[in-house]
Protein backbone atom coordinates (compact mmCIF):
# COMPACT_ATOMS: atom_id res chain seq x y z
CA UNK A 1 0.00 0.00 0.00
CA UNK A 2 1.06 3.50 -0.97
CA UNK A 3 2.03 5.66 2.54
CA UNK A 4 0.00 8.15 1.66
CA UNK A 5 -2.96 6.01 1.55
CA UNK A 6 -2.19 4.41 4.75
CA UNK A 7 -5.44 4.60 7.22
CA UNK A 8 -7.95 4.68 3.98
CA UNK A 9 -10.55 1.85 4.41
CA UNK A 10 -10.55 -0.34 1.55
CA UNK A 11 -12.91 1.43 0.09
CA UNK A 12 -11.07 4.45 -0.33
CA UNK A 13 -8.23 2.78 -1.42
CA UNK A 14 -9.83 1.10 -4.08
CA UNK A 15 -10.94 4.31 -5.46
CA UNK A 16 -7.47 6.07 -4.65
CA UNK A 17 -5.88 3.16 -6.12
CA UNK A 18 -7.39 3.54 -9.34
CA UNK A 19 -7.18 7.16 -9.67
CA UNK A 20 -3.47 6.94 -9.38
CA UNK A 21 -3.91 3.85 -12.60
CA UNK A 22 -6.22 6.76 -14.13
CA UNK A 23 -3.25 9.06 -14.32
CA UNK A 24 -0.54 6.90 -15.00
CA UNK A 25 -2.33 4.73 -18.14
CA UNK A 26 -2.41 6.42 -21.69
CA UNK A 27 -6.27 6.31 -22.35
CA UNK A 28 -8.69 7.74 -24.81
CA UNK A 29 -11.44 8.93 -24.11
CA UNK A 30 -14.04 6.45 -24.67
CA UNK A 31 -11.77 4.62 -21.70
CA UNK A 32 -12.29 7.14 -19.48
CA UNK A 33 -15.48 7.48 -19.37
CA UNK A 34 -15.63 3.64 -18.86
CA UNK A 35 -12.92 4.25 -16.02
CA UNK A 36 -15.06 7.08 -14.74
CA UNK A 37 -17.84 5.12 -14.39
CA UNK A 38 -15.81 2.44 -12.59
CA UNK A 39 -13.94 4.40 -10.25
CA UNK A 40 -17.08 6.83 -9.21
CA UNK A 41 -16.32 8.21 -5.73
CA UNK A 42 -13.19 10.58 -6.59
CA UNK A 43 -11.84 11.75 -9.98
CA UNK A 44 -14.01 11.12 -13.02
CA UNK A 45 -14.09 13.19 -16.37
CA UNK A 46 -17.49 14.22 -16.75
CA UNK A 47 -16.33 14.64 -20.10
CA UNK A 48 -12.87 14.38 -21.84
CA UNK A 49 -11.18 15.86 -24.65
CA UNK A 50 -8.52 13.69 -26.87
CA UNK A 51 -5.27 13.19 -25.91
CA UNK A 52 -2.83 14.97 -27.68
CA UNK A 53 -1.11 13.25 -30.40
CA UNK A 54 2.72 13.58 -30.98
CA UNK A 55 4.16 15.87 -33.76
CA UNK A 56 3.81 14.54 -37.46
CA UNK A 57 0.55 12.79 -36.24
CA UNK A 58 -2.35 13.38 -37.75
CA UNK A 59 -4.88 15.19 -35.38
CA UNK A 60 -7.14 13.59 -32.61
CA UNK A 61 -10.73 12.72 -33.34
CA UNK A 62 -12.89 15.30 -31.52
CA UNK A 63 -16.22 15.81 -29.93
CA UNK A 64 -18.35 18.14 -32.60
CA UNK A 65 -17.67 21.33 -31.69
CA UNK A 66 -19.85 24.12 -33.60
CA UNK A 67 -18.05 26.55 -35.50
CA UNK A 68 -20.21 29.32 -34.09
CA UNK A 69 -18.76 28.10 -30.74
CA UNK A 70 -18.51 31.27 -28.17
CA UNK A 71 -14.18 30.50 -27.47
CA UNK A 72 -13.93 30.25 -31.90
CA UNK A 73 -15.64 33.93 -32.58
CA UNK A 74 -14.39 35.43 -29.67
CA UNK A 75 -10.71 33.91 -30.85
CA UNK A 76 -11.35 36.09 -33.92
CA UNK A 77 -11.31 38.99 -32.65
CA UNK A 78 -8.37 38.63 -30.03
CA UNK A 79 -5.23 40.47 -30.81
CA UNK A 80 -1.28 39.32 -30.83
CA UNK A 81 -1.68 35.62 -31.98
CA UNK A 82 1.20 34.38 -34.18
CA UNK A 83 0.54 33.03 -37.56
CA UNK A 84 -0.47 29.41 -37.94
CA UNK A 85 2.06 27.22 -38.11
CA UNK A 86 1.93 25.47 -41.29
CA UNK A 87 3.24 22.19 -39.89
CA UNK A 88 2.06 20.67 -36.41
CA UNK A 89 3.78 21.58 -33.73
CA UNK A 90 3.23 20.21 -30.29
CA UNK A 91 3.75 22.41 -26.48
CA UNK A 92 3.61 20.63 -23.00
CA UNK A 93 1.18 21.94 -20.90
CA UNK A 94 2.20 19.99 -17.13
CA UNK A 95 -0.41 19.56 -14.96
CA UNK A 96 -1.81 18.71 -11.71
CA UNK A 97 -3.43 15.08 -12.41
CA UNK A 98 -7.51 15.48 -12.22
CA UNK A 99 -10.30 17.59 -11.25
CA UNK A 100 -9.81 21.42 -11.53
CA UNK A 101 -6.48 21.24 -13.31
CA UNK A 102 -6.34 18.24 -15.71
CA UNK A 103 -9.70 17.53 -16.54
CA UNK A 104 -10.98 20.95 -17.63
CA UNK A 105 -7.70 21.58 -20.18
CA UNK A 106 -8.82 18.14 -21.81
CA UNK A 107 -12.46 18.93 -21.36
CA UNK A 108 -11.49 22.55 -23.79
CA UNK A 109 -9.48 21.11 -26.12
CA UNK A 110 -11.63 20.16 -28.73
CA UNK A 111 -12.34 23.52 -29.13
CA UNK A 112 -9.03 24.52 -29.86
CA UNK A 113 -8.22 22.29 -31.97
CA UNK A 114 -11.39 23.97 -34.54
CA UNK A 115 -9.10 27.47 -33.85
CA UNK A 116 -5.93 25.88 -34.25
CA UNK A 117 -5.84 22.51 -35.61
CA UNK A 118 -1.52 22.33 -36.14
CA UNK A 119 -0.80 23.87 -32.36
CA UNK A 120 -1.03 20.25 -30.03
CA UNK A 121 -1.14 20.28 -26.45
CA UNK A 122 0.34 17.38 -25.31
CA UNK A 123 -1.16 17.27 -21.36
CA UNK A 124 1.45 15.42 -18.89
CA UNK A 125 -0.59 14.84 -15.44
CA UNK A 126 1.58 14.55 -12.01
CA UNK A 127 -0.62 13.59 -9.08
CA UNK A 128 -0.61 17.24 -6.90
CA UNK A 129 0.84 15.55 -3.98
CA UNK A 130 4.11 14.92 -5.86
CA UNK A 131 3.64 18.02 -8.18
CA UNK A 132 5.12 21.23 -6.50
CA UNK A 133 8.95 19.73 -5.18
CA UNK A 134 8.94 18.10 -9.00
CA UNK A 135 8.29 21.88 -10.49
CA UNK A 136 10.66 23.61 -8.65
CA UNK A 137 13.24 20.84 -9.38
CA UNK A 138 12.61 21.27 -13.13
CA UNK A 139 12.81 25.25 -13.17
CA UNK A 140 16.12 24.85 -11.05
CA UNK A 141 17.77 22.40 -13.37
CA UNK A 142 16.30 24.94 -16.43
CA UNK A 143 14.45 22.20 -18.13
CA UNK A 144 12.93 23.54 -21.58
CA UNK A 145 10.62 20.06 -21.60
CA UNK A 146 7.62 22.25 -20.86
CA UNK A 147 5.80 25.44 -22.57
CA UNK A 148 3.21 26.03 -19.87
CA UNK A 149 3.13 25.05 -16.19
CA UNK A 150 0.36 24.84 -13.49
CA UNK A 151 1.63 25.78 -10.00
CA UNK A 152 0.35 26.69 -6.72
CA UNK A 153 0.49 31.20 -6.24
CA UNK A 154 2.66 29.83 -2.89
CA UNK A 155 5.68 29.39 -5.23
CA UNK A 156 5.33 32.22 -7.75
CA UNK A 157 7.30 34.29 -5.62
CA UNK A 158 10.47 32.10 -5.37
CA UNK A 159 10.16 31.29 -9.22
CA UNK A 160 9.96 34.69 -10.23
CA UNK A 161 12.56 35.26 -7.91
CA UNK A 162 14.60 33.18 -9.40
CA UNK A 163 13.83 34.00 -12.80
CA UNK A 164 12.09 31.43 -14.53
CA UNK A 165 8.79 32.57 -15.20
CA UNK A 166 8.18 34.20 -18.50
CA UNK A 167 6.33 37.93 -17.82
CA UNK A 168 3.14 37.59 -19.14
CA UNK A 169 2.27 41.67 -18.28
CA UNK A 170 3.50 42.92 -21.80
CA UNK A 171 1.39 39.93 -23.86
CA UNK A 172 -1.31 40.55 -21.89
CA UNK A 173 -1.19 44.21 -22.48
CA UNK A 174 -1.06 43.60 -26.27
CA UNK A 175 -4.82 42.72 -26.06
CA UNK A 176 -6.66 45.82 -24.28
CA UNK A 177 -10.16 44.03 -24.62
CA UNK A 178 -8.87 40.83 -23.24
CA UNK A 179 -7.12 42.43 -20.67
CA UNK A 180 -9.86 44.70 -19.66
CA UNK A 181 -12.23 41.69 -19.33
CA UNK A 182 -10.26 39.94 -16.83
CA UNK A 183 -9.61 42.77 -14.45
CA UNK A 184 -13.05 43.02 -14.19
CA UNK A 185 -13.61 39.75 -13.91
CA UNK A 186 -11.48 38.19 -11.64
CA UNK A 187 -11.20 39.53 -8.28
CA UNK A 188 -7.59 41.71 -8.08
CA UNK A 189 -6.81 40.09 -4.44
CA UNK A 190 -6.92 37.01 -7.00
CA UNK A 191 -4.65 38.39 -9.84
CA UNK A 192 -2.44 39.74 -7.21
CA UNK A 193 -1.13 36.10 -6.40
CA UNK A 194 0.47 35.89 -9.73
CA UNK A 195 2.07 39.56 -9.77
CA UNK A 196 5.92 40.13 -8.68
CA UNK A 197 3.84 42.55 -6.30
CA UNK A 198 0.73 44.04 -6.24
CA UNK A 199 -1.33 45.70 -8.64
CA UNK A 200 -1.49 49.09 -6.44
CA UNK A 201 2.19 48.94 -6.53
CA UNK A 202 2.63 48.41 -10.04
CA UNK A 203 3.20 44.94 -9.88
CA UNK A 204 3.12 42.62 -13.25
CA UNK A 205 1.41 39.64 -14.01
CA UNK A 206 4.03 36.07 -13.94
CA UNK A 207 1.05 33.61 -14.21
CA UNK A 208 -2.54 33.70 -14.79
CA UNK A 209 -5.26 31.90 -12.81
CA UNK A 210 -8.28 29.56 -14.48
CA UNK A 211 -8.55 28.53 -11.49
CA UNK A 212 -9.86 29.99 -8.24
CA UNK A 213 -9.73 28.45 -4.57
CA UNK A 214 -9.96 28.42 -0.72
CA UNK A 215 -11.03 26.17 2.01
CA UNK A 216 -14.86 25.87 2.38
CA UNK A 217 -16.67 24.03 5.39
CA UNK A 218 -18.33 20.97 3.36
CA UNK A 219 -20.63 19.22 5.35
CA UNK A 220 -23.86 15.93 4.69
CA UNK A 221 -26.75 17.61 4.58
CA UNK A 222 -28.67 14.30 5.22
CA UNK A 223 -26.81 13.23 8.33
CA UNK A 224 -27.50 16.86 9.65
CA UNK A 225 -30.76 16.63 9.23
CA UNK A 226 -30.83 13.55 10.79
CA UNK A 227 -29.11 14.67 13.54
CA UNK A 228 -31.37 17.44 14.02
CA UNK A 229 -28.68 20.12 13.28
CA UNK A 230 -30.43 23.12 11.81
CA UNK A 231 -27.66 25.72 11.93
CA UNK A 232 -24.01 25.40 10.91
CA UNK A 233 -20.68 26.30 13.34
CA UNK A 234 -20.06 30.16 12.99
CA UNK A 235 -16.83 29.42 15.77
CA UNK A 236 -13.91 26.75 15.90
CA UNK A 237 -15.20 26.20 19.12
CA UNK A 238 -18.41 25.24 17.95
CA UNK A 239 -16.80 23.19 15.05
CA UNK A 240 -15.19 20.76 17.33
CA UNK A 241 -18.44 20.32 19.49
CA UNK A 242 -20.14 19.59 16.31
CA UNK A 243 -17.11 17.16 14.97
CA UNK A 244 -17.85 15.14 18.46
CA UNK A 245 -21.43 15.16 17.80
CA UNK A 246 -21.63 13.42 14.81
CA UNK A 247 -18.70 10.95 15.48
CA UNK A 248 -19.77 6.88 16.68
CA UNK A 249 -20.81 4.14 14.79
CA UNK A 250 -18.19 3.94 12.27
CA UNK A 251 -19.59 7.68 11.21
CA UNK A 252 -16.49 10.61 11.81
CA UNK A 253 -17.16 13.83 12.15
CA UNK A 254 -13.73 15.61 10.54
CA UNK A 255 -11.18 15.66 7.99
CA UNK A 256 -8.85 17.63 6.09
CA UNK A 257 -5.70 17.43 4.35
CA UNK A 258 -3.32 16.97 7.57
CA UNK A 259 -0.55 15.51 5.61
CA UNK A 260 2.84 16.15 7.32
CA UNK A 261 4.21 19.33 5.92
CA UNK A 262 2.87 21.91 3.35
CA UNK A 263 -0.45 20.78 3.81
CA UNK A 264 -1.04 20.38 7.16
CA UNK A 265 -0.19 24.09 7.06
CA UNK A 266 -2.59 24.94 5.13
CA UNK A 267 -4.87 23.74 7.97
CA UNK A 268 -3.45 25.32 10.68
CA UNK A 269 -3.25 28.98 8.67
CA UNK A 270 -6.88 28.74 8.25
CA UNK A 271 -7.22 28.82 11.74
CA UNK A 272 -4.93 30.92 12.85
CA UNK A 273 -6.05 33.58 10.44
CA UNK A 274 -9.30 33.44 11.53
CA UNK A 275 -8.01 34.24 15.03
CA UNK A 276 -6.32 37.08 13.98
CA UNK A 277 -3.07 35.95 13.97
CA UNK A 278 -0.25 36.65 11.10
CA UNK A 279 2.95 35.49 10.44
CA UNK A 280 4.60 38.60 10.03
CA UNK A 281 2.26 41.33 11.90
CA UNK A 282 5.65 43.53 12.01
CA UNK A 283 7.14 43.38 8.65
CA UNK A 284 9.47 40.60 7.45
CA UNK A 285 12.42 42.59 8.58
CA UNK A 286 11.11 41.66 12.11
CA UNK A 287 10.85 38.28 13.84
CA UNK A 288 7.65 36.43 13.00
CA UNK A 289 4.30 36.38 15.17
CA UNK A 290 3.40 32.73 15.65
CA UNK A 291 4.51 31.97 18.93
CA UNK A 292 1.17 34.11 19.89
CA UNK A 293 -2.53 33.70 21.18
CA UNK A 294 -3.94 33.02 18.16
CA UNK A 295 -0.73 30.31 17.05
CA UNK A 296 -1.50 28.65 20.03
CA UNK A 297 -5.05 28.37 19.76
CA UNK A 298 -4.49 27.35 15.97
CA UNK A 299 -2.65 23.99 17.43
CA UNK A 300 -4.91 23.46 20.35
CA UNK A 301 -8.05 23.57 17.60
CA UNK A 302 -6.46 20.98 15.60
CA UNK A 303 -5.54 18.73 18.81
CA UNK A 304 -8.92 19.31 19.64
CA UNK A 305 -10.47 18.19 16.52
CA UNK A 306 -8.17 14.58 15.82
CA UNK A 307 -9.90 12.19 18.23
CA UNK A 308 -13.14 12.42 15.76
CA UNK A 309 -10.40 12.16 13.05
CA UNK A 310 -11.81 9.70 9.69
CA UNK A 311 -8.66 7.50 9.51
CA UNK A 312 -6.22 8.38 6.63
CA UNK A 313 -6.85 12.28 7.43
CA UNK A 314 -2.95 12.70 8.84
CA UNK A 315 -2.34 11.52 5.21
CA UNK A 316 -4.31 13.28 3.15
CA UNK A 317 -4.17 16.00 0.98
CA UNK A 318 -6.31 16.69 -1.67
CA UNK A 319 -6.96 13.44 -3.61
CA UNK A 320 -7.57 11.49 -0.24
CA UNK A 321 -9.29 13.71 1.65
CA UNK A 322 -11.90 14.08 -0.84
CA UNK A 323 -12.08 10.19 -1.48
CA UNK A 324 -13.13 10.12 2.76
CA UNK A 325 -16.15 12.37 1.98
CA UNK A 326 -17.45 11.10 -1.07
CA UNK A 327 -16.99 7.55 0.14
CA UNK A 328 -18.79 8.59 4.16
CA UNK A 329 -15.82 8.02 5.78
CA UNK A 330 -16.35 11.80 7.27
CA UNK A 331 -19.24 13.73 7.28
CA UNK A 332 -17.90 17.21 8.29
CA UNK A 333 -14.67 18.81 7.09
CA UNK A 334 -14.66 22.80 8.80
CA UNK A 335 -11.98 23.71 6.08
CA UNK A 336 -11.10 21.66 3.19
CA UNK A 337 -9.90 22.66 -0.12
CA UNK A 338 -12.72 23.40 -2.58
CA UNK A 339 -13.26 20.64 -4.94
CA UNK A 340 -16.23 19.91 -7.44
CA UNK A 341 -15.86 16.26 -6.98
CA UNK A 342 -18.04 16.60 -4.03
CA UNK A 343 -21.43 17.97 -5.80
CA UNK A 344 -20.72 15.95 -9.32
CA UNK A 345 -22.42 12.79 -9.88
CA UNK A 346 -19.74 11.11 -11.55
CA UNK A 347 -17.26 11.41 -8.94
CA UNK A 348 -20.11 11.36 -5.90
CA UNK A 349 -22.35 9.01 -6.93
CA UNK A 350 -24.16 8.19 -3.53
CA UNK A 351 -23.98 12.03 -1.80
CA UNK A 352 -23.41 14.27 -4.63
CA UNK A 353 -26.65 15.60 -4.08
CA UNK A 354 -26.37 15.44 -0.27
CA UNK A 355 -23.25 17.81 -0.10
CA UNK A 356 -23.39 21.21 1.77
CA UNK A 357 -20.78 23.81 1.20
CA UNK A 358 -20.28 26.99 3.13
CA UNK A 359 -17.48 29.66 4.62
CA UNK A 360 -15.05 28.27 7.36
CA UNK A 361 -15.70 28.85 10.95
CA UNK A 362 -14.69 32.06 12.10
CA UNK A 363 -12.24 32.56 15.29
CA UNK A 364 -13.47 33.36 18.46
CA UNK A 365 -11.22 36.35 19.80
CA UNK A 366 -11.87 40.05 19.21
CA UNK A 367 -9.71 40.22 15.99
CA UNK A 368 -11.40 36.89 14.37
CA UNK A 369 -12.85 36.72 11.75
CA UNK A 370 -13.75 34.26 8.41
CA UNK A 371 -10.55 33.62 6.91
CA UNK A 372 -9.92 30.96 5.26
CA UNK A 373 -6.80 30.39 3.23
CA UNK A 374 -6.74 31.43 -0.36
CA UNK A 375 -6.02 28.76 -3.21
CA UNK A 376 -5.69 28.61 -6.57
CA UNK A 377 -3.34 27.69 -9.05
CA UNK A 378 -2.51 29.80 -12.26
CA UNK A 379 -0.40 29.21 -15.54
CA UNK A 380 3.02 30.38 -16.34
CA UNK A 381 5.44 29.90 -19.19
CA UNK A 382 8.60 28.54 -17.97
CA UNK A 383 11.54 31.13 -19.34
CA UNK A 384 13.55 28.32 -21.01
CA UNK A 385 10.06 27.01 -22.97
CA UNK A 386 10.31 26.86 -26.75
CA UNK A 387 7.22 28.19 -27.82
CA UNK A 388 6.44 31.21 -25.52
CA UNK A 389 4.07 32.89 -28.24
CA UNK A 390 1.84 29.72 -28.63
CA UNK A 391 2.08 29.19 -24.87
CA UNK A 392 0.58 32.68 -24.06
CA UNK A 393 -2.29 31.88 -26.31
CA UNK A 394 -3.27 28.95 -24.84
CA UNK A 395 -3.16 30.14 -20.98
CA UNK A 396 -5.53 33.06 -22.66
CA UNK A 397 -7.71 30.70 -24.16
CA UNK A 398 -7.78 28.53 -20.89
CA UNK A 399 -8.73 31.50 -18.52
CA UNK A 400 -11.39 33.10 -21.29
CA UNK A 401 -15.11 33.19 -20.11
CA UNK A 402 -16.29 31.84 -22.88
CA UNK A 403 -15.07 28.18 -22.35
CA UNK A 404 -16.08 28.61 -19.09
CA UNK A 405 -19.07 25.66 -19.99
CA UNK A 406 -17.06 23.12 -20.75
CA UNK A 407 -14.50 24.10 -18.09
CA UNK A 408 -17.43 23.60 -14.85
CA UNK A 409 -18.42 20.66 -16.92
CA UNK A 410 -15.35 18.42 -16.57
CA UNK A 411 -14.89 19.94 -12.69
CA UNK A 412 -13.36 23.15 -13.50
CA UNK A 413 -13.50 25.88 -10.64
CA UNK A 414 -13.43 29.11 -12.38
CA UNK A 415 -11.80 32.32 -10.82
CA UNK A 416 -13.83 34.47 -12.79
CA UNK A 417 -17.10 35.76 -11.13
CA UNK A 418 -19.04 35.51 -13.65
CA UNK A 419 -18.47 32.06 -14.26
CA UNK A 420 -18.83 31.37 -10.61
CA UNK A 421 -22.49 32.77 -10.64
CA UNK A 422 -23.81 31.12 -13.96
CA UNK A 423 -22.74 28.18 -12.90
CA UNK A 424 -23.50 27.79 -9.56
CA UNK A 425 -26.49 25.74 -10.96
CA UNK A 426 -23.93 22.68 -11.84
CA UNK A 427 -21.52 23.55 -8.85
CA UNK A 428 -23.90 25.11 -5.81
CA UNK A 429 -20.85 25.20 -3.81
CA UNK A 430 -19.55 28.22 -6.41
CA UNK A 431 -22.02 30.21 -4.65
CA UNK A 432 -19.77 29.55 -1.12
CA UNK A 433 -16.44 30.55 -2.88
CA UNK A 434 -18.10 33.73 -4.22
CA UNK A 435 -18.79 34.56 -0.49
CA UNK A 436 -15.50 33.65 0.78
CA UNK A 437 -12.69 35.12 -1.74
CA UNK A 438 -13.39 38.57 -0.35
CA UNK A 439 -12.11 37.92 3.20
CA UNK A 440 -10.15 34.86 2.28
CA UNK A 441 -6.05 35.04 3.01
CA UNK A 442 -3.45 34.60 0.61
CA UNK A 443 0.11 32.35 1.83
CA UNK A 444 2.88 34.61 2.71
CA UNK A 445 4.35 36.36 -0.66
CA UNK A 446 8.00 35.79 -0.42
CA UNK A 447 10.50 33.46 -1.85
CA UNK A 448 10.63 31.38 1.46
CA UNK A 449 6.98 30.46 2.21
CA UNK A 450 7.45 26.93 0.92
CA UNK A 451 10.18 26.08 2.90
CA UNK A 452 8.84 28.16 6.00
CA UNK A 453 5.08 26.11 5.52
CA UNK A 454 7.20 22.83 5.56
CA UNK A 455 8.69 23.24 8.64
CA UNK A 456 5.53 24.70 10.16
CA UNK A 457 3.57 22.04 8.97
CA UNK A 458 6.22 19.34 10.30
CA UNK A 459 5.05 21.17 13.60
CA UNK A 460 0.97 21.05 13.06
CA UNK A 461 1.93 17.07 12.34
CA UNK A 462 3.90 16.88 15.99
CA UNK A 463 0.55 17.92 17.12
CA UNK A 464 -1.91 15.82 15.24
CA UNK A 465 0.07 13.01 15.79
CA UNK A 466 0.69 13.73 20.03
CA UNK A 467 4.12 13.78 19.38
CA UNK A 468 4.23 17.43 21.10
CA UNK A 469 2.04 19.79 23.25
CA UNK A 470 0.80 22.54 21.37
CA UNK A 471 2.75 25.37 23.56
CA UNK A 472 6.44 23.57 22.54
CA UNK A 473 5.26 23.46 18.84
CA UNK A 474 3.98 26.93 18.95
CA UNK A 475 7.64 27.99 20.05
CA UNK A 476 9.36 25.70 18.36
CA UNK A 477 7.89 26.34 14.62
CA UNK A 478 8.62 30.63 15.72
CA UNK A 479 11.97 29.34 16.23
CA UNK A 480 12.46 27.11 12.93
CA UNK A 481 10.98 30.17 10.57
CA UNK A 482 12.92 33.09 12.50
CA UNK A 483 16.23 31.03 11.44
CA UNK A 484 14.64 30.07 7.92
CA UNK A 485 14.20 34.36 7.41
CA UNK A 486 17.89 34.86 9.21
CA UNK A 487 19.79 32.41 6.52
CA UNK A 488 17.71 34.26 3.86
CA UNK A 489 19.17 37.40 5.06
CA UNK A 490 16.06 39.82 6.29
CA UNK A 491 17.50 40.66 9.66
CA UNK A 492 20.61 42.32 8.10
Amino acid sequence: MAAEHEGLSPEQQNVAKHLEKLRTTTVNRRRLMINAGIAAGLIGAVRMGPEAPSAGAAPALQDTVAADHPAILAAQGWVGAPPEPEAPIVLVDWEEAGERWELPKRGIYPIWQMIHPNVQIEIQATPIGEMFPKIQLAMASKSDKYDIIDDDYAFFPQLIAGGHLTNLQSYLDVDEAYKTDIYNDVPENILDLYRDKPLAEGGQLHGLPPDGNCQLMVYRTDVFESAGITTLPETWPEAIELAKELTGGGQYGYTATLRRGFWACHCFNTIFWSEGGEWFANGYNEPPTLDTEAGLIALETLAALMPYAAPGTLNAVDDEANAIITTGGAVFAPNLWGGSVWTTESTNPQFFDKIGVDIVPKGSTANGGHRPIMGGLGLFIPTYSKNPDWAWQWIKFCCSKEVGKEWVENLGQPARLSLLQEYSSIQPYFNALAKSFPTAHRMEPIPETGELYEVVGTEVANVTTMTKAPDQAIKDAQKAVEEIMRKAGYYN
